[in-house]
């Protein structure tokens, strides 16, 4: 098979990425990912990165809940914040991950993360002057995975958009879980708001 020209995307960079046709999808991702067989690295935007299905982190979250108990739920979220301190190099190249993220660029990050498979993340509140935010999830990988729940499941992804919060409202916040897919909601709800007052 004849290797693939990662400069022939016709994927403008810049452009929205939400209206992406499927096909504009996959050129995006193709363009941004090279695997090396002989190595075993793939890299994502240059970063090695590693595909892994949503039953994985699920599997691990199952085995912390048995082991641990309730304190899994505060390791899994620390974990999914400094993920989003941590993790957002890849994504330099479609956008500024930098402090202070701006409205635009977090936008442009949750249209990224749909692409990446977590979901389609959406802004239902934006009060930088109270430092409230909440997203929506629709399709939360990790809430499919899980399957039915009394309660919220979406730890991981909870820090992780407390870590995108903290970078977009430039201050020290909390997410919660308000709603939960696998709570048999439609759509996965997360309300972030500061840890000390304004």
């Amino acid at each position: 098979m004849p290797a693939r020209d990662r400069t022939a995307s016709t994927i403008d960079l810049t452009a929205d990425l939400s209206d992406l046709s499927p096909q504009g999808a996959r050129e995006f991702l193709a363009a941004a990912l090279e695997a090396n067989a002989k190595t075993g690295v793939l890299r994502l935007s240059n970063v090695p990165s590693l595909i892994v299905r949503p039953e994985a982190i699920v599997n691990i979250q199952r085995q912390l809940e048995l082991t641990i108990g309730g304190s899994s739920k505060g390791i899994l979220y620390l974990s999914g914040e400094r993920s989003a301190q941590e993790g957002m190099n890849p994504l330099e190249s479609v956008l500024s991950t930098r402090a202070p993220l701006t409205l635009a660029n977090a936008r442009r990050l949750m249209d990224v993360s749909a692409l990446l498979g977590w979901g389609r993340l959406e802004m239902s509140l934006f009060d930088p002057e109270h430092g409230r935010l909440v997203l929506t999830v629709s399709n939360s990988p990790l809430a499919r995975a899980y399957g039915s729940s009394k309660k919220p499941v979406c730890h991981f992804l909870t820090g992780w958009i407390a870590g995108l919060g903290r970078n977009l409202l430039e201050r020290e916040v909390l997410c919660e879980e308000t709603a939960c897919a696998a709570q048999g909601h439609g759509r996965c709800e997360f309300e972030l708001r500061p840890l000390s007052p304004l």
